[in-house]
């Protein structure tokens, strides 16, 4: 690996200032630290995932990464995701080769929907626009591909077999701290209670509390997520308007007979009316609309195969406002009913699958107003790159390097214009 050499911190009458503290070490925060450690001396603040979630225990940030499969993908019926993810996804070769981190598995994805619906031909519109390697598939030509599906006689797919897959955020998230901490990025495993401007003789400075240090920085970004509100990170008089969306999976365990027939099974993301014979249980939008989203056979650390399947996040009919109730989600998770609904669905989708062995999992995601991030100043000092509307990880590369770049460099590179990235505030507060 070819990095520069840069100091770790800069020191002002025996005090370590950093140019830039990260706050937030999920997949958007960790990127920026490995974009912005290659310009200036950059600590990243951050919990590691914890060994286990007992809502008795007195942690209570905890974050959507901890886990093995996340789509990736490049088709997006939003022109702004789409272009954020090609950039995201050119970066993931590279990145594995200098850190020796696979977290990348280019089995491809299927973007599956009604004919002549909104959802399928706002994709095909961005394929061609944006000259992407995907082809579109009648309804016959997807059922003979992909003959293990059992999909509605309505729906035609768009098929991205290059650029797209599965990615693990674990190891992605493993490979950035790599990246970074290589080129001389200082990692505290620790939580950020309290971001302020303070003065040091006669500039103003922002200092980053934890329970166990202070840490002093020209500039702070928060990469927070959905704790952002639930830690005195923001300016008082400043709320962000963002909607908290608890969101449930299942996992369904593969026998081996089964991972051997589907192996090579795309991510697929679905929307429209659905075949008759799907489960009426798991969550439908106003006229009867159900659209999901199902990764491959993924291997997680049990060794075993599984294949998860979640809904978005326009069929979560509750927010979360207060940091109890976040910490009692990712604790307890929530409804079980809607676990065994979702496991009936995969049954239903893909043909021939058993559910003897299955479980629920649940995150938390930062749902913005603008549908897209919010990348964006505070003031000249302060940063927030959050928001990733539970479509982030593909495209968190991008996400991480535009922050990185608006906060050491003070410029926005990117062509997308900034204000499509512009942070929305509101009046209400959360609880703590």
């Amino acid at each position: 690996m070819h990095y520069h050499y840069l100091p770790k911190y800069t020191v002002m009458n025996g005090e370590r200032i950093y140019d830039l503290c990260i706050v937030g070490a999920g997949l958007i925060g960790t990127a920026a630290a490995s974009h912005a450690s290659k310009w200036g001396s950059v600590c990243l603040v951050g919990p590691e995932e914890p060994k286990s979630r007992n809502v008795n225990d007195n942690r209570d940030i905890f974050g959507c990464h901890y886990d093995e499969g996340r789509i990736t993908r490049c088709t997006d019926p939003d022109p702004v995701w789409a272009m954020l993810a090609q950039k995201s996804i050119a970066t993931y070769r590279q990145l594995e080769r200098d850190t020796g981190i696979p977290f990348y598995d280019e089995i491809g994805c299927l973007m599956i929907g009604e004919k002549d619906s909104k959802f399928l031909n706002q994709v095909t519109d961005v394929v061609k626009t944006q000259k992407m390697d995907a082809t579109y598939l009648t309804n016959a030509a997807l059922k003979e591909k992909f003959s293990f599906l059992h999909v509605s006689l309505s729906d035609d797919a768009v098929y991205e077999f290059k650029d797209a897959g599965n990615i693990s955020p674990r190891s992605l998230i493993r490979a950035q701290i790599t990246k970074a901490t290589a080129q001389g990025c200082t990692l505290l495993p620790e939580v950020a209670n309290r971001v302020r401007r303070i003065e040091r003789n006669g500039e103003y400075i922002m200092c980053i509390s934890t329970d166990a240090s202070h840490i002093l920085a020209k500039k702070v970004l928060l990469a927070t997520g959905a704790f952002t509100a639930f830690r005195e990170l923001l300016p008082d008089e400043l709320q962000l308007d963002v909607n908290l969306c608890p969101l449930t999976v299942a996992k369904v365990e593969l026998s081996e007979s089964d991972l051997g027939r589907i192996r090579k099974m795309p991510s697929v993301l679905y929307s429209g009316k659905g075949a008759k014979d799907w489960t009426k249980s798991f969550p439908r939008s106003e006229g009867d609309h159900i659209s999901w989203y199902m990764l491959p056979p993924v291997k997680y650390p049990d060794g075993k195969y599984y294949i998860k399947l979640g809904h978005f996040h326009d069929t979560s009919f509750k927010h979360f406002t207060t940091t109890k109730e976040v910490k009692e989600w990712f604790c307890h998770g929530g409804d079980n009913r809607l676990v065994d609904a979702t496991a009936e669905l995969i049954r239903n989708i893909v043909k021939g699958v058993k559910l003897d062995r299955y479980h629920g999992d649940w995150c938390v995601i930062t749902e913005t107003q603008t549908g897209r991030p919010y990348i964006d100043t505070i003031h000249s000092q302060l940063g927030v790159s959050i928001g990733g509307n539970g479509y982030a990880a593909k495209s968190s590369d991008e996400i991480g390097r535009i922050a990185a770049t608006m906060m050491m460099k003070n410029i926005w590179d990117s062509s997308i214009p900034k204000n499509v990235f512009q942070v929305k505030f509101r009046k209400e507060s959360c609880k703590l």
